[in-house]
């Protein structure tokens, strides 16, 4: 075994607490103030809230992921079943918009029936505010590890109002025997 393996093996337990959930950044509601002048505020603003629920034999992970589709979404389970990495990725244009342009009426010629039209963005025009947290070219990860390993072949997901659920089954430890007791 190389000893770089070794050392990441050793290390996984704090991997594992800087992606834990209960660990998450929040405001503080003693100093509010203190909070908008967060130097990490643009790094925080593109982790996504993340649950994780053990329910039965199952784990639920759920996670916050506004306005983004679900072909800008992937997940994959890794480390022999045991972690759940989620990425994403937001991207909008400021001030730029698509409309369709529509036929008023019969003598509207063909070309004119299926043209995009495309707003301009003003020049003038300067955003002073962004507090929405996937906007613009913003991509995310986030992995979560879990207690035991899951089945890999049986995951369901789904993306409905901006949240991401993804149920795993959990698997039988395969290294741990149980020894009766004479």
């Amino acid at each position: 075994m190389s000893l770089a393996r070794q050392i990441f093996r050793e290390m996984r337990p704090f991997f594992r607490a800087l992606d834990d959930v209960s660990l998450a950044r929040r405001p503080s509601p003693f100093f509010p103030v203190m909070t908008q002048f967060d130097p990490f505020q643009e790094f925080n603003a593109a982790r996504p809230a993340l649950d994780l629920i053990e329910d039965g034999n199952k784990y639920i992970v759920t996670a916050d992921i506004p306005g983004i589709p679900k072909e800008n979404v992937e997940i994959r389970i890794g480390d022999n079943g045991q972690s759940i990495t989620i990425e994403g990725k937001a991207s909008e244009t400021y001030g730029q918009s698509t409309t369709k342009a529509s036929s008023g009426g019969e003598s509207a010629s063909a070309a004119n029936e299926d043209t995009t039209a495309v707003a301009k963005k003003d020049e003038s025009s300067t955003q002073i505010s962004a507090e929405r947290p996937f906007t613009r070219n913003v991509s995310f990860t986030r992995t979560v590890w879990l207690p035991r390993p899951v089945d890999t072949e049986n995951v369901t997901a789904s993306l409905k109002d901006g949240v991401l659920t993804v149920e795993v089954n959990k698997t039988e430890d395969k290294a741990s025997t149980r020894i009766p007791i004479n």
